[in-house]
Order: C-alpha cells, then sequence, then structure tokens
C-alpha cells in the first residue's frame, strides 16, 4: 500500500498542544477514517521523536520529563525506538501515518540530526511530508518565554537582536529540513486564524491530509496552554527559583501543577509579559530579510511578504511587581489548593464503605481490650 507520512515540527506556541490532544483523544475514530496517529513516540505528543534524533545536550529536560535521562535507560531507548515504532506502524493498514512533535524544529539544530531522524520515518511510508506552522518572530519570542517560565526558567530571556538565532531565523530552520527531505515535500503554513483552515489549526492540518474532521472527533472544551498574566509570569519567575521543575534525574513532585493553578485563578487570559513595544518592532525589523527569502522560496510568494503587519503596542499590565501582587496570587493559590483538598476528602468519604452497627461494635471492642 501507498502511505504517506506527514511530519509535523511545531514551530513551538502554534497550536500544537491542540493538535496533539486532538490526535491522542480521537486514536481509534482517526484509525477509522485512515489516519494513523501512533503511540510509540508519546501517547499524545511524541516527544521521543526528538529525545532520539536530537544531539544529547539538545534534550536533557526531555530525557528527564520522559524518564530517559539515565545512560542505561537512554541507551537502551535509542536501540529499541526505531524498531518498535517500524513494528506498531506495519501492523496498521492506514494509508496516512501522522507524527507530531513541537520540539523538533527547535532541538534538531543540524542536518546531522535531521538525517538521524530520517533514517527511521523514511521506511516508514512511501513518501515523507514536513508541515510547519510559524508565526511572526515576536509573537513567538512572547509565547517562547511564557512557556520557558512555565517550564523552570528563572533569569529574564533577552530577545534576539540578530538574524542568527535559530529558533526565529525561519529560513535557516527550513533549509535543513528541505536539504534532507527535499523542498518539494516541505509544507508551510501560517499560524493566523484569519487564513488557517476554519480559523483553527487542527482543522487546518487535517485539511493538509484530505480530511474534515466530523461528529465522531472529540475536540476538547476549553483553550490548551493559554498564556498567563503580567503578573502571574512575575510569580512563576521567581517561584521557579524556590521550586525547580526538575530534580537530577526526573520531574520534581515537590512542584505540582503549580502553572495549571495560576491558569485556574487567572479571571481572563493574560497578555503575556510586558515586553517594551520598541523591543518588539525592532525584533521584526531584524527577521525581514530572512522572513522574505522564506515567502519567496516556500510559498511562493513574489513580493516577500510572509506575515501581515504587526502591531505591537505597550503592555498596560507592565507596571512594577510588588510584594503585594505576589500575596496576592499567592492567597488565591491557597484557596485554589484547600478547595481541592476539601473535594479530595469529600471524594474518600463517598468512597469508603459505610460501617454496619456490628462492625462499629467489633471495632470499639477491638480497641478497648488492646
Amino acid at each position: 500500500m501507498q502511505k504517506t507520512l506527514y511530519l509535523h515540527i511545531g514551530t513551538e506556541k502554534t497550536g500544537s498542544t491542540a493538535l496533539q490532544a486532538v490526535s491522542g483523544m480521537n486514536r481509534a475514530a482517526l484509525t477509522k477514517h485512515g489516519i494513523f496517529y501512533p503511540r510509540t513516540p508519546g501517547e499524545r505528543n511524541h516527544t521521543r521523536l526528538t529525545i532520539f534524533a536530537a544531539d544529547a545536550a539538545n534534550a536533557l529536560d526531555l530525557r528527564r520529563l520522559s524518564r530517559l535521562f539515565s545512560e542505561a535507560a537512554y541507551e537502551s531507548f535509542k536501540t529499541n525506538f526505531a524498531a518498535e515504532l517500524q513494528s506498531e506502524i506495519a501492523t496498521n493498514p492506514c494509508a496516512r501515518i501522522c507524527l507530531s512533535n513541537e520540539h523538533l524544529s527547535s532541538r534538531l539544530k543540524s542536518v546531522v540530526e535531521i538525517r538521524r531522524l530520517e533514517a527511521i520515518v523514511r521506511p516508514l511510508a512511501t513518501s515523507v511530508k514536513v508541515v510547519v506552522y510559524l508565526r511572526p518572530q515576536p509573537e513567538m519570542f512572547l509565547s517562547t518565554y511564557s512557556t520557558s517560565i512555565k517550564a523552570g526558567r528563572t533569569k529574564v530571556l533577552e530577545a534576539p537582536k540578530k538574524d542568527l538565532h535559530p529558533r526565529y531565523n525561519y529560513d535557516k530552520m527550513l533549509s535543513s529540513w528541505a536539504e534532507v527531505f527535499g523542498e518539494e515535500n516541505v509544507i508551510v503554513r501560517i499560524y493566523d486564524r484569519d487564513t488557517l483552515v476554519g480559523h483553527d489549526v487542527v482543522k487546518d492540518f487535517f485539511s493538509i491530509l484530505g480530511y474534515e474532521p466530523g461528529p465522531d472527533i472529540e475536540i476538547p472544551s476549553k483553550p490548551l496552554n493559554t498564556r498567563l498574566s503580567h503578573r502571574a509570569l512575575c510569580f512563576l519567575l521567581e517561584f521557579n527559583k524556590y521550586v525547580p521543575p526538575l530534580l537530577e534525574e526526573t520531574a520534581n513532585p515537590e512542584r505540582g501543577d503549580i502553572a495549571d493553578a495560576l491558569e485556574a485563578i487567572s479571571t481572563e487570559p493574560g497578555r503575556g509579559l510586558a515586553v517594551p513595544a520598541a523591543v518588539l518592532r525592532a525584533m521584526a525589523k531584524t527577521f525581514q530579510e530572512s522572513n522574505a527569502r522564506v515567502a519567496r522560496r516556500f510559498l511562493r510568494r513574489t513580493d516577500g511578504k510572509l506575515f501581515s503587519e504587526g502591531k505591537y503596542e505597550d503592555n498596560p499590565e507592565a507596571a512594577a511587581f510588588t510584594v503585594e501582587h505576589a500575596v496576592e496570587i499567592a492567597a488565591h493559590l491557597w484557596r485554589w489548593q484547600q478547595r481541592r483538598l476539601e473535594e479530595a476528602r469529600r471524594e474518600i468519604a463517598r468512597l469508603q464503605p459505610k460501617s454496619t452497627p456490628s462492625e462499629m461494635i467489633s471495632r470499639t471492642r477491638g480497641g478497648r481490650d488492646s
């Protein structure tokens, strides 16, 4: 059977979480429509693709989160991963295969690493299509900053000032993928809800596969991976210094779901960190020429316009973060946690079997006799 593998590589902060959630939640339904979303690389996010292909130093945090930090576990994983993935896909009759991990676009920094990935995905299908979503670099920077703080960042992130940064230079990044998989097999989409099919990245991605999600496809009821407010991010930036997300070889159990908690207590979606508009405008100008090369080469736009012109304004939330702000957020977090504990206590009480009168008498006598 002729099979096509669609390799979704991100970029980060372009709806990847939603796409992966829908694909993982609806694995069985998608299979009925001829689309296979494997489990071997990950239940939802196919992070193991990046762990396998990236140089060891480029994925240490991903290895910790996947319990593959020790050299023994890592070497065993690398030895068996390709065969396990091939075995899972070989037993499935679907003509379309989807793999998705947003870290592929940022962690595979060299052609050598991309070829390492190519070596295991080429045998899986007749053809391989690389799908990537791009958004303006200033927006990417704001979202990346927010995500990095959620992930445990403790220092201020500096905006790139030169057109050399591998995460933000889309021309450099896409050229490497085109060198390995062929320019004709690199599908570039712009992450703009006004131009996405159905104004939604999930529908847009599936349209590339020639599929329109029907009523049998479950869609998450609430937005995923939402942006925190300026104050919440300032709080978390300091919190990370005391409760880091990772221990030496694994995730820190003491951290819990602090980012989710901050999302839960927010009354409205945040605008993110208050980066000065002048910095964002300078960043857009820095990548203007490389963006033009991407527009001409991959989208055949003769005018060289990759994105619509952005309007960057100073964030009114930019006031200094104070002790009062920190205490206010801490109080909200305390109440939120207390409510969860009370719900857990009620659920435990509900699940505990009720004692009969004879059992209560027996326990009372047993305690007195002892």
